[in-house]
């Protein structure tokens, strides 16, 4: 298909990167404790995490200083350790977080989303609800695109686009928060939908449910 052609070109296929690729992604591992909620999954030149309670796919900019996974403290009965993870890294001029949470009472998109967008507005009090034309893409496996929400702003380094994406799949909803540089909110869009589309292509797949998933099933490069 088009989209995983697309997907594909993200990634440059380089095999003798692929062990200090992998040795990366050890690292960030061993960095956030989370040995049992991330497994490493690299088979290219691109460090990759999957989250193993989910199925998310992190993929992280190689040698990148703010590349990172953090996985938040359990919560009593709510969240159990692994039920809300994180993964950072900055691509494409752009800062990106994902997140994976299985809320332990039924939350819709819409409402994860209006709490990360009061997050944002109490950041940047001066950033504007931007409502114009914005690419939502959807992947084949999914009925409807995600949820999301668009801020333009200006801070010390100029004009910049920050952007949330949610999806939810079973008991779990995941967010995409990416902040560019610039005032192309298209070209934004653009790049962190398909980065989103990648974390998510192995989520949901038929026979592949917890740690039964492997690097291959939710890997693609």
């Amino acid at each position: 298909m088009i989209w995983m052609m697309i997907l594909a070109g993200l990634t440059v296929q380089d095999d003798t990167a692929a062990p200090a690729a992998r040795a990366e992604a050890d690292a960030l591992i061993a960095a956030a404790q989370a040995e049992g909620v991330f497994e490493n999954v690299t088979t290219g030149a691109t460090p990759a995490l999957r989250h193993v309670q989910s199925g998310m796919t992190c993929h992280f900019t190689p040698g990148e200083a703010g590349n990172g996974v953090t996985v938040y403290p359990a919560m009593g009965s709510d969240l159990a350790r692994g039920d809300n993870v994180a993964c950072n890294t900055r691509a494409s001029r752009m800062d990106v977080t994902l997140y994976a949470t299985r809320y332990a009472r039924q939350v819709t998109d819409r409402q994860v989303l209006d709490i990360s967008a009061s997050a944002i507005r109490a950041r940047y009090p001066d950033a504007i609800l931007y409502e114009g034309g914005f690419p939502l893409l959807t992947a084949p496996t999914r009925d409807t695109p995600p949820e999301h929400a668009v801020f333009t702003g200006q801070d010390d380094q100029g004009p910049f686009v920050t952007f949330l994406l949610v999806q939810h799949e079973g008991d779990w909803s995941y967010k995409f928060r990416g902040s560019r540089e610039g005032d192309d909110v298209v070209g934004a869009g653009m790049t962190g939908g398909l980065m989103f589309m990648n974390a998510l292509a192995g989520v949901g797949s038929p026979g592949c449910g917890g740690a039964s998933c492997s690097a291959d099933e939710n890997h693609s490069q």
